[in-house]
């Protein structure tokens, strides 16, 4: 159990132990009766607080095949995994990015289809999924900032000298759209952005989890706003948002690359919902932006996806951004 996590619940635990003992010493026991449903109601509310903070799950290495190795790099004391194979410096770099709870050995399908197109493969593994050292408190900010401080590295061994694209499947679709936009970094080789039924909004996410836990409508802008206060108190200062429209495409991000949407139509993580966002915005723009519906795709498991490598072999070509 994170003791970060939970220590808004201890604490208004803590609080309520002192009300209920001053009132019983105090007044007359029988007004515990009139505090009581205020307290369970205010524990509930507390709960679900906590439960939007959820921490990955702990998952075991599977064997790796094709040649793949585990590297390591620091960022600010805690050591970031990636896959990679022998890097070809004549070729330019795919960084491939899992979702929520996945891993990155989850994405080698994907990689392969990199490789074939003529490109050197990272697999990136965001803190705490994988084999990654568990923490106690998670923030997609801290993913972020990993993944800024990776191609960091990646540029200083010459392996973005020839150009790069970025896939990200699920949260790692929202990840690389903050990182790649120019608002937020300076990395400004950024051949392509390949989406893959992305999120795009937290606030989604966090009304997603708020009708999970049966919270009245009425309440959820209450709590996601407590919610913010609360992860602000946590974070490091760098990684404090400051309002909820942060959190959402496009004052999130939204790179000024060839983009291509490739969406589960059948979605049972995400829905249409994060996607519709990211059409409608791009809708408004003048971009290099493509999108892609799909029956035969599903959220999770799609490790090798015929239609979708087909789509997208399909539109790298259109881009010129084949190189086998």
């Amino acid at each position: 159990m994170s003791i970060l996590r939970f220590r808004a619940l201890r604490n208004h635990c803590f609080l309520w132990v002192v009300i209920l003992f001053y009132d019983f010493y105090a007044f007359e026991a029988r007004y515990i009766a009139y505090i009581l449903p205020i307290f369970l109601i205010d524990i509930w509310l507390t709960l679900s607080l906590e439960s939007i903070f959820l921490l990955p799950v702990e998952r075991e290495d599977r064997e790796l095949k094709d040649g793949w190795k585990w590297n390591t790099l620091v960022v600010d004391n805690y050591p970031v995994r990636y896959l990679v194979k022998n890097i070809d410096h004549n070729k330019p770099l795919a960084v491939v990015i899992h979702g929520w709870n996945s891993t990155a050995a989850n994405m080698a399908g994907r990689g392969e289809l990199y490789e074939r197109m003529g490109y050197n493969v990272v697999l990136f593994e965001m803190r705490a999924h994988g084999g990654n050292k568990p923490v106690e408190q998670w923030a997609v900010m801290h993913v972020c900032h990993d993944l800024e401080v990776a191609l960091g590295l990646f540029a200083n061994k010459g392996w973005l000298e020839n150009g790069f694209v970025v896939h990200g499947h699920s949260l790692g679709g929202f990840v690389a759209q903050r990182v790649l936009d120019l608002n937020f970094n300076g990395f400004k080789h950024s051949m392509a952005l390949i989406l893959e039924s992305p999120v795009t909004s937290y606030v989604y996410i966090n009304s997603r989890t708020c009708e999970l836990l049966r919270i009245p409508k009425a309440l959820h802008k209450w709590l996601m706003l407590r919610a913010l206060r609360y992860y602000n108190r946590v974070v490091p200062d760098e990684f404090r948002i400051r309002s909820m429209e942060t959190l959402s495409i496009p004052n999130w991000g939204l790179p000024d690359c060839p983009t291509i949407l490739i969406q589960a139509k059948y979605d049972a993580t995400l829905g249409l919902k994060h996607a519709q966002l990211l059409i409608d915005t791009h809708s408004k723009i003048k971009s290099n932006f493509q999108y892609y519906i799909l029956d035969e795709l599903k959220h999770a498991n799609e490790r090798h996806n015929s239609v979708r490598d087909e789509i997208l072999f399909d539109w790298f070509e259109d881009q010129s951004l084949l190189f086998n």
